[in-house]
């Protein structure tokens, strides 16, 4: 089924390009037998002001012009022709010659200046002014002026209540949050491009692809797709191709440098680090320094020699480029637009990776002949991804033994006493005696010794990231296609007032992922867990298959002032998924990367399948553009629940009123010309759990039993299940006020919004004398709230020379737990707590009061009533902590909330200029009232251990010292009890971040006598400077949901500066 239907839509592409060809030439000959005359005139704006750059072009035809600087422009035409005149970001006018040579002043309308502007809801598209759910249309002329490599952080600052938070690391898809959390299993929204739906990432397609984006934010705007919104929706449209157009060339490019920000955290160079590592061996009493820090033995590391900056070795210029073509065109029936995108990123960091490079190409077609249309588009992406893991070193450097610090950690965090390059260390001198044994060897990069430098733990990032291969190459084809029957129209009747129309839809998705990771014999330590014993190298293939199926009725009729519109129709979705994994092991040299040249070959595989039916139906209904009602429900049933709890139903109803079409309104239109009111109610689901969850599994091959001297293997349940799981659902309620004023210029939204998740799926321990194997069980069993206030304002100023438009957003969040679990036991995390009453992933720990200066102060401290306090083993120069129970003891029972990882409001500010040809954008977005953790910057702070620190450490407090916030230093964790979590490793994580500045100049048309048009050169900045006071990278990082606040060596967000070039031909 699924290739009878690429080859029809294939060739229904090419019989109906063929068809307008043919047209298009009839045409073009009936054309030359008119007279021709050549004909003037100027183009304006709404506002008046002329407009260069305006196409001029005969329909039908690719005869055309370009207005000056003035807006005027002559062309020479048959007396009869018909007139195209377009700019980007205004409606195409169309204008009869009739024998006319002066056409006069021609005024193009801006679209964003509509109210009667359409856009894409789900299933439809319906007037933005009768909109009566909590949607934001982006404005993606203004977009496009900044080039963006991923089309979610297109989003960054521009929509209310919208949170991007981002990973530099090249390739990565960021973390889009709307309203908040929702869910404890999966956050992200569904994403539609074209009607498909595409699961919860988009990165393998191009953003120059878009031609329009809608958010639904809240349960009317989304319920239509009922089990997969309750995260929120993005609607993506891509570019189309204009009817009566003669084939449009536009190129698109540039070239950016990526780098990142030096001096964020202030470490210590090779001769602090010596002072700090004499100090900490001195507090703990029973070690001795290591030697390379002992000026007085041979091994001493001399701070003059060796001093390496670990940050300069790590990191180097990035390199991005992307480069894009797009080709549109159509006749009288028929339309077509292609886009071609190529786009490479290096990444900052020296060796393997990461790196990202990806290639797109889109066809979209379009035949409207009588009462049918067909709509097919193909979008094919290859995408190659160099990968190591940043986030969590212990996935790749398989064999060592002990936990391992995240590379990003690891490049910040070494000392400045190893060498990054070192030839004369080879396997440390055989001190493990592995050069007898194994082909190891360090490859020229620096080790380290226990007894010179100290128990690290740590590898070389050169070292790792040079080696070391992983790399996953997707190859993913969509291919989708709709029939539009205008059932009226079919059978000869025609109709103003009403129109019935049926829709087939069909797409067809298919990903496929190679990836592969090598990892050679290598050794870093003397220390034995960190001695490499096995070369491993591993292939796997993960096949992901999604068709789908729709069937739809649509019908819009008006009767009277009463306009109806009604959607009806079915659908169903099949995903199959294929993966199959090889390891090797212990492969001799040279290395052949063939997992059969292994001494010890391993295989798994997996395949899953879900199906999704759904039945949908809406019902839109418009008294006198006054009085508004939107009724929507859905049914869907999922194969990820068990028979009884398949089904649910999510239904929604909104009602809107516009009160400045009321008799009793007291402001005319020109002051006033929207004020709506608009309230909603809904229900969501989320089905993003996994497949068979609800199903018992029995394993094989873990269980044998002797039948007659023979073994037998057997199979049984051994895992405990709950197969009762059913949907989560998300109830949510918005009340909304929209407002235009003067002319349009001014736009006002309003809304406030509460919603309820009720039946999350949370994971349950499951008692030790179950017998079952799995620790825990997915339940539906948490409840949780979000509320909040959303504000967008925005301002165009289109009647001077100097054109501008300022766009502000603001939301409000508050969070929280009304139920976890059976028993509502708390949740601990890393330095977090999850109980009911509090927001998510709230910090926990202790209340820092200062540092103990005496032995005496530590023996007679006191509470305000007088109770001794004992903090067990505290020493002098060590943190004092909080007695919050008042129990007299410092013990687990005194931690407390600390602070929130939930920012209490968002924020964004969008200004855009023109003057002349130049144009200029700004965009800004920050966040407000939350905490962070920066993990490098705690480590740094730490008051232990043989990593580099910050250099506030050396002024730690000593008996000589006294006057200082920072505690003592010591070797060892059990030497301190400073480092216990509390307020001193919180930080205000507020923030300001420019995140985009571009300047553009759009060069004189009649500098390129006809062959290029549209030419712009600009230049742009991104993620210029952030205002904060938070020590560390990524103050947008992208946290866990039970852990918002905590960055956990995120891969620096890079300041970028590109040079970008666009023009037509």
């Amino acid at each position: 089924m699924k290739y009878k239907f690429l080859i029809l839509s294939a060739l229904l592409m090419f019989t109906s390009a063929r068809y307008a060809e043919a047209k298009d030439n009839v045409e073009q000959l009936l054309m030359t037998q008119a007279t021709e005359i050549t004909v003037k005139g100027m183009v304006i704006d709404d506002y008046g002001a002329p407009l260069p750059g305006a196409t001029v072009q005969q329909r039908g035809t690719t005869q055309g012009s370009i207005t000056d600087i003035d807006g005027n422009f002559s062309l020479t035409v048959p007396s009869d022709a018909v007139l195209l005149i377009s700019f980007v970001g205004s409606k195409t006018v169309e204008l009869n010659v009739d024998g006319r040579t002066n056409l006069g002043v021609i005024t193009l309308v801006s679209d964003f200046l509509e109210l009667e502007q359409v856009v894409v809801i789900g299933y439809g598209t319906q007037r933005k002014v009768d909109l009566t759910g909590s949607v934001a249309v982006v404005n993606t002329d203004e977009m496009k002026k900044v080039s963006h490599s991923n089309i979610s952080t297109m989003l960054e600052g521009k929509i209310a209540g919208v949170q991007i938070t981002s990973d530099g690391q090249p390739g990565a898809d960021p973390t889009v949050r709307i309203r908040g959390i929702g869910s404890f299993e999966s956050t992200a929204p569904l994403y539609i491009v074209d009607g498909v739906p595409m699961g919860t990432t988009i990165r393998d397609f191009s953003p120059n692809d878009i031609e329009s984006l809608q958010v639904l934010k809240d349960a009317s705007a989304a319920a239509i797709y009922g089990s997969r919104a309750a995260n929120g929706v993005v609607i993506i449209t891509t570019k189309q191709g204009d009817k009566n157009q003669a084939m449009r060339v536009n190129y698109s490019g540039y070239m950016g440098f990526d780098q990142v920000e030096k001096n964020v955290y202030d470490v210590m160079d090779s001769k602090q680090y010596g002072d700090y590592m004499r100090m900490a061996y001195a507090n703990s009493k029973e070690m001795d320094v290591p030697a390379g820090y002992n000026p007085g033995s041979s091994k001493y590391i001399d701070p003059n020699v060796v001093n390496t900056n670990w940050f300069e070795e790590a990191f180097k210029t990035g390199v991005r480029q992307n480069h894009n073509i797009n080709l549109s065109g159509g006749g009288e029936n028929n339309t077509y637009n292609i886009g071609l995108d190529y786009y490479k990123q290096e990444g900052t960091m020296e060796g393997a990776g990461p790196n990202f490079e990806r290639y797109t190409a889109r066809i979209n077609n379009t035949m409207d002949v009588k009462f049918l249309k067909i709509q097919t588009s193909f979008v094919y992406s290859r995408s190659d991804q160099d990968n190591m893991a940043l986030s969590n070193a212990n996935e790749y450097v398989q064999g060592l033994y002990g936990a391992q610090y995240p590379v990003m950690a690891s490049a910040l965090l070494l000392p400045p006493s190893i060498k990054a390059y070192d030839e004369s260390t080879w396997v440390l001198d055989d001190k493990l005696s592995a050069a007898s044994q194994y082909a190891y060897d360090s490859y020229g990069f620096g080790t380290y010794y226990d007894d010179v430098h100290g128990d690290l733990r740590v590898t070389n990032v050169l070292l790792t990231n040079s080696i070391l291969e992983r790399n996953s190459i997707v190859d993913r084809l969509v291919g989708s296609g709709s029939a539009i029957v205008d059932l009226i129209d079919m059978i000869g009747n025609e109709s103003k007032n009403h129109k019935f129309d049926y829709r087939l839809n069909l797409s067809y998705n298919k990903t496929i992922v190679k990836d592969f990771t090598f990892v050679p014999a290598f050794i870093q330590s003397t220390t034995n867990y960190l001695a490499k014993s096995n070369e491993t190298l591993s292939q796997g293939y993960r096949n992901h298959t999604d068709f789908l199926v729709e069937n739809l009725l649509t019908y819009d009729g008006s009767y009277g002032r009463s306009n109806i519109n009604m959607v009806v129709g079915q659908t169903f979705q099949r995903e199959q998924f294929h993966t199959l994994t090889g390891r090797g092991v212990s492969m001799p040299e040279p290395y052949y990367l063939q997992i059969n040249n292994a001494e010890e070959t391993f295989s798994t595989s997996w395949e899953s399948e879900h199906v999704l039916a759904s039945y949908i139906g809406r019902l839109n209904y418009n008294f006198d553009d006054k009085y508004l009602l939107s009724a929507t429900v859905r049914r869907d049933g999922s194969s990820r629940l068990s028979a009884n709890d398949r089904w649910g139903w999510f239904p929604s109803v909104s009602a809107g009123w516009r009160l400045e079409r009321e008799n009793f309104f007291p402001l005319d239109p020109s002051t006033i010309s929207l004020f709506k009111l608009r309230a909603s109610y809904g229900e969501l689901g989320n089905e993003n759990i996994g497949e068979y969850q609800y199903m018992d599994i029995m394993p094989r091959g873990d269980y044998t039993y002797s039948f007659g001297n023979t073994k037998v293997t057997g199979s049984a349940v051994s895992n405990y299940v709950n197969e009762a799981i059913r949907w989560e659902k998300k109830k949510t309620l918005d009340i909304g006020l929209d407002m235009a004023m003067f002319n349009n210029q001014l736009e006002f939204t309003f809304d406030w919004y509460k919603s309820t998740s009720e039946d999350l799926l949370y994971r349950i321990a499951v008692p030790t004398n179950a017998g079952a194997t799995n620790g825990d069980v997915v339940m539906n069993a948490a409840t949780m709230e979000n509320s909040g206030l959303e504000f967008l304002l925005s301002y165009r100023n289109r009647k001077y020379a100097v054109k501008y438009d300022i766009t502000a957003n603001l939301s409000t969040l508050n969070n929280k737990v009304t139920q976890l679990g059976v028993s509502n036991t708390p949740r601990n995390d890393a330095f977090t707590r999850t109980e009911v009453g509090r927001e998510v992933g709230s910090f926990y720990g202790y209340v820092y009061e200062g540092i103990f200066q005496s032995q005496e102060e530590i023996d007679t401290r006191v509470n305000d009533e007088g109770m001794f306090i004992d903090q067990p083993d505290a020493k002098p120069g060590d943190v004092i902590y909080a007695d919050i129970n008042n129990d007299g003891k410092i013990t687990n029972e005194d931690q407390t909330f600390l602070g929130s990882g939930i920012p209490d409001v968002l924020f964004g500010l969008n200004i855009g200029l023109e003057w002349n040809n130049f144009d200029l954008s700004v965009a800004t977005y920050g966040a407000a009232g939350f905490e962070a953790v920066d993990f490098v910057d705690m480590t740094l702070r730490s008051s232990y251990g043989t990593l580099n620190k910050s250099v506030e450490l050396l002024n730690a407090w000593t008996p000589d010292n006294t006057n200082t916030d920072v505690p003592r230093v010591a070797y060892k964790a059990d030497g301190s009890t400073s480092d216990l979590f509390s307020e001193r490793f919180l930080q205000d994580a507020s923030y300001l971040k420019i995140a985009n500045v571009t300047l553009g100049y759009n060069l004189p048309n009649r500098w390129f006598n006809g062959m290029l048009s549209n030419v712009r050169v600009y230049a742009s900045g991104q993620n210029l400077t952030t205002f904060s006071k938070y020590r560390g990278y990524n103050v947008d990082f992208a946290g866990g949901t039970f852990t918002p606040g905590y960055n956990y060596s995120s891969y620096p967000t890079p300041r970028t500066f590109m040079f970008g070039l666009n023009f037509t031909f």
